[in-house]
């Protein structure tokens, strides 16, 4: 089991080789799949793609697991029917799936399942309390405690579950509806992305709460280790942007994109930012340096993960596969 001081030196080195220069993408291919899916996350030690693949009613879900070199799914496993949202612990190779569905009394159930990397098999369940709604909507893991934070829409709180843990260990109460959720582990800062137009800043270690004001209507956000920023997609019709904001939370800029901007997430060597543009079908490709749109592409997604490792960036969430960029 990875050490602390294992878990520090290996995020080290990925954050001393960041600053490549930014290169254009370009569409590599797509990766088929059985279904439709939703979230994706990547493994970047591992080069492992995970993908979140739901029955949309069926007793059963399934996770999906792409090799990173020949882009092909090498393996599909059975999880509870809760595959919507996907965040992995890259340095124990574990991926957690969570999301939220109606058991045969009708009653909403939310869960988290815990898949091991190695063994590829689900380890354990966690519950998730949780009133009628939207239920589970973001997973977060910090890797360098190992403590995953679960935006959980229904009831306004973040779940926080210790590593190894087989229950909740805290709530912490947010403003309106938190969708998206993100780490940054060098300042121990958890971002929470609110319908409401609010961003919330939980303090890793106190697990405190301050609030920014930025966009209408929030859901996806990730964070650049190496720079500190964050990116939060406005999921507005019309104008919609992107949110930049620094590791306190305070607003340095908003960037115009695509109609409806849902995911998003941050290629910690380029500082290119990539987001889905769910209502125009398009990815907009952000230069993190000046906060600028430095392309768009024809490609449609809801959900965007991004390996720093080989700059390859994986789409999902509008046709049964995964759109693969890579560098030009």
């Amino acid at each position: 089991m990875p050490t602390r001081f294992a878990r520090t030196l290996a995020i080290a080195v990925l954050a001393i080789a960041a600053g490549t220069i930014a290169k254009a993408q370009s569409i590599k291919g797509t990766i088929t799949l059985p279904s439709l899916p939703e979230g994706v996350a990547v493994n970047y030690l591992t080069n492992r793609i995970y993908v979140a693949l739901p029955s949309f009613g069926g007793a059963t879900d399934s996770l999906a697991i792409v090799d990173g070199k020949s882009d092909t799914v090498v393996d599909t496993i059975s999880i509870p029917p809760v595959a919507y949202d996907v965040a992995v612990d890259v340095l124990s190779d574990t991926i957690y799936v969570g999301g939220s569905y109606t058991d045969a009394n009708g009653v909403q159930q939310s869960e988290i399942a815990v898949v091991n990397g190695v063994t590829k098999k689900v380890e354990r369940t966690i519950p998730i309390t949780s009133t009628l709604g939207s239920g589970i909507q973001g997973i977060a893991v910090n890797p360098l405690t190992g403590t995953v934070y679960v935006a959980n829409a229904s009831d306004n709180v973040v779940d926080v579950i210790h590593r190894f843990g087989a229950k909740v260990h805290a709530q912490i109460s947010v403003d309106e509806s938190p969708f998206g959720v993100t780490v940054n582990p060098f300042n121990n800062q958890v971002y929470v992305a609110l319908s409401n137009g609010t961003i919330d800043v939980i303090d890793g270690h106190k697990e405190t709460t301050t609030t920014t004001t930025v966009g209408g209507a929030n859901t996806g956000i990730a964070a650049n280790w190496v720079t500190g920023n964050v990116f939060v997609t406005n999921n507005n019709y019309g104008p919609s942007t992107v949110g930049v904001l620094d590791g306190k939370g305070d607003v340095l800029a908003n960037v115009s994109v695509g109609e409806t901007p849902y995911g998003v997430d941050v290629d910690l060597n380029t500082n290119l930012i990539f987001v889905a543009n769910t209502m125009s079908g398009t990815l907009s490709v952000i230069n993190g340096k000046t906060n600028t749109v430095a392309e768009t592409l024809p490609v449609s997604g809801n959900f965007v993960a991004v390996n720093p490792t080989t700059s390859k960036v994986y789409i999902t969430g509008q046709t049964n596969s995964v759109t693969v960029l890579n560098e030009q």
